[in-house]
């Protein structure tokens, strides 16, 4: 079983470091620029991921902070940079020949850190790493431990992936900021509908916690690190001059030192690339009671189908509300409230084709629109 996790547990479950928005770079010491940031306005926020470029001599090397969950387009913007270099290195624990891509076959045994990765991802609307990019790219290079060698760094090291994971924590966690934020309460957003928005963001506070532990030595983040430089200078030996490496954010405050203080690479510039949209305006309130109101209109819908069906069957083939309900011992439609949905709104009933449908118009009350609910018989109702 391949351990394709491993790749996500120094950012999953440990800080990795935040930058108040608006906060410069720090020349003087270049290990202790964050990789991730999260920005914070009236309309909600993002979290963004730094991509950061350097020279030394006639090469370029770009360093892009992975987050491994995050919007697809995020994704698709990062796959779009990496075909402009003639290398690009990326992290994940496994043989040096697997290329993952989207609908990957990756076994049964399901890695802990896969399932909360998974979890995480499917909570917060966000794409996992492995199921948005391919791999499979030319230019791809494998700069990360085998499982072989991971195993045998963690033995040397009398460790194992659980202490690794909690040892990569942060030096210091800033207890006065903390204390400083304003509380969410994600119970009460989920009911109003704005929980999405505000869930990434409390998710977001957490991830970026104090300081990185640059100096902590860790195989987890130093020992994959070193092995991702090795393989760097083995692409420059090889004459490739236009290099990336991709790897997660956790990683980067060390290798940005090991790059800038040990090894003569020069910053020259930087941006920041947006990972998590925490806009309120892209995840809208959603009317309140709205789940409750289409399960009520579905169960609706499948007894008013099947009374109508049996009427036409009885009657030649025609049916409307009106004969449908001169049929009936009590004069009511089946369902909850004679044919009325929860907005108060009449069901449509139409003829398909040899058969007939029963529409919920919804939210809007406009048939045909994307909130429509519809039963045909034999089946779930759509949307």
């Amino acid at each position: 079983m391949i351990s394709r996790a491993l790749v996500s547990l120094a950012l999953l479950m440990t800080p990795a470091w935040a930058q108040r928005a608006g906060a410069g770079p720090d020349d003087s010491e270049p290990a202790r620029r964050p990789f991730l940031r999260l920005v914070e306005d009236a309309g909600g926020g993002r979290l963004e991921a730094l991509v950061a470029t350097y020279t030394r001599g006639d090469a370029t090397l770009t360093l892009y902070g992975c987050v491994h969950v995050a919007d697809r387009a995020f994704y698709e913007e990062m796959q779009r940079r990496f075909r402009t270099h003639d290398a690009l290195l990326y992290e994940l624990v496994g043989p040096a020949d697997l290329r993952p891509y989207p609908d990957m076959e990756v076994g049964e045994d399901e890695h802990w850190v896969s399932m909360i990765q998974g979890g995480m991802g499917r909570g917060l609307k966000l794409a996992d790493q492995f199921g948005a990019m391919d791999y499979r790219q030319d230019n791809f290079v494998h700069a990360d431990m085998t499982e072989d060698e991971w195993r045998e760094a963690l033995a040397a090291a009398g460790e194992s992936e659980l202490s690794e994971l909690l040892s990569a924590g942060p030096d210091d966690v800033d207890r006065e900021a903390e204390a400083g934020r304003e509380e969410v309460d994600l119970v009460a957003a989920f009911r109003r509908g704005g929980g999405v928005a505000e869930l990434r963001i409390v998710m977001a506070r957490m991830m970026l916690g104090g300081d990185p532990a640059v100096d902590q030595p860790t195989v987890i983040i130093h020992g994959r690190n070193e092995k991702c430089l090795r393989v760097l200078a083995q692409q420059l030996q090889a004459g490739k001059r236009r290099l990336g490496i991709f790897y997660g954010a956790a990683h980067m405050a060390h290798l940005e030192r090991r790059l800038t203080v040990d090894l003569g690479w020069r910053r020259v510039r930087e941006e920041w690339v947006s990972a998590w949209d925490c806009s309120y305006a892209r995840w809208p309130l959603q009317e309140r009671g709205l789940k409750q109101k289409r399960y009520r209109a579905r169960r609706d819908l499948k007894k008013l189908w099947e009374a109508a069906t049996r009427h036409a069957r009885a009657h030649g083939g025609e049916v409307s509300w009106r004969a449908l309900r001169a049929s009936r011992e009590d004069g009511r439609l089946p369902g909850r409230d004679d044919g009325v949905d929860s907005w108060g709104r009449a069901y449509v009933l139409r003829r398909v084709g040899d058969g007939w449908e029963v529409c919920c118009l919804g939210s809007d009350g406009v048939l045909g629109t994307d909130d429509d609910l519809v039963y045909r018989g034999g089946e779930r109702p759509k949307r």
